[in-house]
């Protein structure tokens, strides 16, 4: 059994383990009892790791730990910050220099050279940088941001200021566009970016007029309401026959809805011909009305 005092670290080294009395065949016992994991050579941690970005989260600590002058960049900042990203390369820490210094790469790790004069985690700074690398995870980090009062505009702004000659600019500047706090999942994010794509523009969290509903995203200019549909939606008893009721309800004031799934943002296609159909409908229903 390892001490309380290792078990209750975020992570801990092998030389730490034996100041405190544990061997190296009692950690190779924890290790096969799975009371704890191994991150690389040397590095333990006892805290549960469900979910790939909690490894990563762990991993940006190890490689701050073993060197100076750096903070998390990219898409590791934003794992740092809780912010959510979209389906990134887990395997590989991003950390930028502090000081002046090349920029390096090897297997598990890419060290980015000093942005202008950021010299700390700066969270405007880590969103323009992991939508350099997708404007996908850029755009989810970015609303959860602002959601949560974590920066405003101007501080994205000087940040892609900063970065306005690098590689993927062009995303990060759609994502600076795009961005808006009133998006309230990352769901609602990517649909947005899709729907921008194809030249629709959603207005999130869209009250209906004259009813007490109030829909993920209208689409701009159309009478087509917008539902993301995660699975965290309809946990509580009741809530999916009640979506249900809210969507017969809509339909029947002339409001066309589409339901869009992780599922069906994985087959655009699809997505598309069923949006197009529904304002194709709502089209349709104008006319008729008129």
């Amino acid at each position: 059994m390892l001490p309380q005092e290792l078990l209750t670290l975020p992570l801990f080294t092998t030389v730490e383990a034996h100041r405190v009395g544990v061997s190296d065949a009692d950690l190779r016992v924890a290790l096969k009892g799975q009371a704890i994991r191994r991150l690389k050579r040397g590095w333990y941690t006892a805290q549960p790791i469900n979910w790939p970005e909690d490894r990563h989260r762990l991993m940006v600590q190890v490689e701050l730990r073993e060197r100076t002058g750096v903070v998390p960049s990219h898409y590791s900042a934003a794992v740092h910050l809780q912010l959510p990203v979209h389906r990134v390369h887990w395997g590989v820490v991003h950390l930028m220099r502090t000081t002046p210094g090349p920029g390096q790469h090897r297997a598990g790790l890419s060290l980015h050279k000093k942005v202008g004069d950021y010299t700390s985690l700066d969270p405007a700074l880590a969103i323009a940088q992991t939508a350099l690398l997708s404007a996908e995870s850029g755009l989810m980090a970015y609303d959860a941001a602002l959601r949560r009062g974590l920066l405003v505009p101007d501080d994205l702004e000087q940040a892609l200021h900063a970065l306005r000659t690098w590689p993927g600019y062009g995303r990060a500047e759609q994502v600076r566009r795009l961005g808006d706090g009133r998006r309230e999942s990352p769901l609602e994010s990517r649909t947005a970016l899709t729907f921008d794509r194809w030249g629709w523009h959603l207005i999130p969290q869209f009250t209906v007029p004259g009813t007490r509903y109030r829909a993920d995203g209208l689409i701009e200019g159309t009478s087509v309401l917008i539902e993301t549909d995660g699975r965290a939606k309809y946990d509580e008893d009741g809530a999916l026959i009640n979506e249900k009721v809210r969507e017969d309800d809509l339909r029947n004031l002339g409001w066309e809805v589409v339901r869009v799934t992780d599922e069906l943002l994985g087959t655009l296609k699809v997505l598309h011909a069923r949006v197009t159909a529904a304002l194709n409908r709502a089209v349709r229903r104008g006319a008729s009305a008129a």
